[in-house]
């Protein structure tokens, strides 16, 4: 996994992001400079580089994005883009690391035996990267509420109102749902979704 990388290609510049949004040239500049370092760390971290690529187009869209939003003159933004891309990294082999195996073939045979073991396990696929897609805050207000918190004991520890809590836990899930599957649907699964 920390072997060496083979060579890398070389760094594709673009001129626009993905959103249509002139990137700057300095950031440009520090991308092509760091590239090489950028494609060794991820190879270290992810055990390849073929995703250091769009970890670094995705860091130099946001550097880019923020820098022009605070009207920063031009500099060399290559520190900003290595923690950026740094932060990615990290994120994305923290998703990798929480797929697990199922077990044994043993085990495996046993999931098999399950008349709807694949809708359970799709259920539980999707209630994970719902979780996953959650911000931190709200992940933490769900662990407390399956917990058996109430409402109102949540907000006293983070010192908010319960209502404006609530509403920002639920939009949140709803951002998350929409990333997912599209918009929810005032189905019975929505309802029993807000029980919780």
């Amino acid at each position: 996994m920390g072997s060496s990388p083979e060579r890398p290609p070389p760094w594709w510049d673009r001129e626009v992001d993905e959103s249509g949004s002139v990137i700057r040239t300095d950031v440009r500049e520090a991308a092509r400079r760091i590239w090489g370092t950028v494609c060794v760390y991820v190879q270290n971290a992810l055990g390849d580089f073929t995703e250091a690529h769009e970890l670094l187009e995705n860091a130099v869209a946001s550097i880019s994005r923020y820098l022009d939003r605070n009207k920063v003159p031009l500099h060399d933004p290559s520190g900003l883009l290595v923690v950026a891309v740094h932060r990615l990294t990290h994120r994305r082999a923290r998703h990798l690391h929480r797929m697990q195996a199922l077990g044994s073939t043993s085990e495996l045979a046993e999931i098999l035996k399950a008349p709807d073991w694949s809708e359970a396990k799709g259920r539980e696929l999707f209630l994970e990267q719902l979780v996953c897609g959650l911000n931190d805050r709200n992940r933490g207000i769900l662990r407390l509420r399956i917990a058996g918190y109430e409402w109102k004991e949540i907000a006293g520890i983070l010192k908010k109102a319960p209502k404006a809590l609530r509403q920002a836990f639920w939009k949140d899930v709803r951002r998350v749902h929409l990333q997912l599957l599209g918009p929810i649907e005032g189905d019975a699964s929505t309802t029993q979704k807000r029980k919780i």
